[in-house]
């Protein structure tokens, strides 16, 4: 067997072996191209509670929210959903609608229904902000 053989073959069995541990560390369910779209609901464990797109890189040290809500007082909120929704840009500080999550700081990451209450809240807030532009 030739070196330039040997180099092959261990070209060939890394790039398969990078591809079966990259496959086995991303869930296909959460790829944007994949079916509708993904809410996802990230609780901390100091006890709040985000809602949004999450990209969750394998291997990384932080998780990637967009498209943040937060739960707010229901009785303020003009819907008629039991949950009121906040979405995140709006506070005193005027953050960028992304949140960088450090992996020890989250306690659970769950899917979000599109029909459950927190589903319907954000497409009734989102429509909210639509007929206010």
């Amino acid at each position: 067997m030739t070196p330039a053989t040997l180099v092959r073959i261990l070209v060939v069995t890394g790039a398969i072996a990078l591809g079966a541990l990259l496959g086995a560390a991303v869930d296909p369910q959460s790829l944007p191209f994949v079916g509708t779209e993904r809410l996802s609901a990230v609780f901390l464990l100091d006890g709040q509670a985000y809602f949004g797109h999450l990209e969750d890189t394998p291997f990384s040290g932080t998780i990637v929210l967009r498209d943040v809500y937060y739960i707010n007082d229901a009785s303020k909120v003009t819907t008629d959903l039991p949950v009121g929704l906040l979405k995140r840009g709006n506070e005193l500080h005027q953050p960028v609608d992304v949140m960088y999550i450090r992996r020890d700081k989250v306690l659970a990451i769950e899917r979000v229904t599109l029909g459950s209450p927190i589903g319907l809240a954000i497409a009734a807030q989102r429509a909210l902000d639509r007929s206010a532009k």
